[in-house]
């Protein structure tokens, strides 16, 4: 993957304040990440997110998208999706505000998307409402529908999780996994809904006191399985399952990622049934919670 989004020595101290919101960031993002940025209230995310977006501008360091300077050229954010505030005009309707939004960015040829999208996030039926009396969760939906109505190639959401029953959160991120796997869009997604996250996301970062205490990959655990001492021939056979599965001999137990495929789990748990050597199965719900939990100690 290639570099998209380099940020280089960020800052941001706003006028009212003695302190930096945010201090001293430096990261890359590649084509075709799913970003999860995790850190509680205050710890400066949507600071983070509204420089990357230009709606603030830093007090020193820089931000390029392949390689221009964002806050010294214009249009480059052009390929973005942007939902971090519910921006929208509240006494036009919800079909009215995507075809204003469209019309003023010239993109009017997204106008087909409308009908599809505002399906995804459960609005079409209210499309000719106005959001002025709308609560908290229809709001952000509508927020959210602006972001995808045109199918961007570089996704920044915050919180888009909020407002969504769980039908329409499986719904928004089957539809988050197809693009990044069929038109490599590159995502930075706050939320704190870390099940959600830990269901799309391949890198996380984790902001803390407005300073980034860590960025990292993670193998997301879907179960673990303690069992009877395995044969060799057993643990030999688990090698055809490569890196979703890990047999930790000392401790007995099998480590199943969450990216392993539905065929190849059910393939795994006939073979370790079959040979009889299950003692019990947990759940890790939350794994990127534990680690949340713990860097805030």
């Amino acid at each position: 993957m290639s570099e998209i989004l380099k940020i280089s020595s960020l800052s941001k101290k706003y006028r009212k304040n003695s302190f930096y919101s945010l201090k001293d960031v430096n990261i890359t993002i590649n084509d075709g990440d799913i970003i999860g940025l995790i850190g509680k209230n205050g710890a400066g995310k949507s600071t983070f997110l509204k420089l990357i977006t230009k709606a603030i501008s830093p007090t020193s360091g820089a931000i390029e998208y392949k390689g221009q300077n964002i806050h010294k050229a214009n249009n480059v954010l052009e390929p973005f999706g942007i939902m971090i505030e519910t921006v929208f005009l509240p006494y036009l309707s919800v079909i009215d505000n995507l075809n204003f939004y469209l019309e003023i960015h010239n993109k009017t040829e997204y106008k087909n998307n409308i009908k599809n999208t505002l399906n995804l996030v459960g609005l079409w039926a209210h499309r000719n409402r106005k959001p002025a009396d709308f609560s908290f969760g229809m709001k952000q939906r509508l927020a959210l529908a602006i972001a995808l109505v045109t199918e961007p190639s570089f996704l920044i959401l915050d919180e888009p999780f909020v407002g969504l029953d769980p039908i329409g959160i499986s719904n928004l991120i089957d539809i988050l996994k197809q693009w990044a796997s069929k038109r490599q869009v590159t995502m930075i997604i706050s939320s704190h809904q870390l099940e959600e996250l830990e269901s799309l996301c391949t890198r996380y970062i984790f902001i803390d006191q407005g300073k980034l205490r860590k960025a990292f990959n993670k193998s997301i655990t879907l179960m673990e399985i303690s069992t009877t001492q395995l044969s060799d021939d057993l643990i030999n056979n688990l090698k055809q399952f490569g890196n979703t599965v890990e047999y930790n001999a000392k401790n007995q137990k099998i480590v199943i990622s969450k990216d392993i495929s539905q065929k190849e789990l059910n393939s795994l748990l006939l073979i370790l049934t079959q040979a009889q050597v299950i003692n019990s199965i947990s759940n890790n719900n939350s794994q990127l919670k534990g680690f949340f939990d713990t860097e805030k100690r």
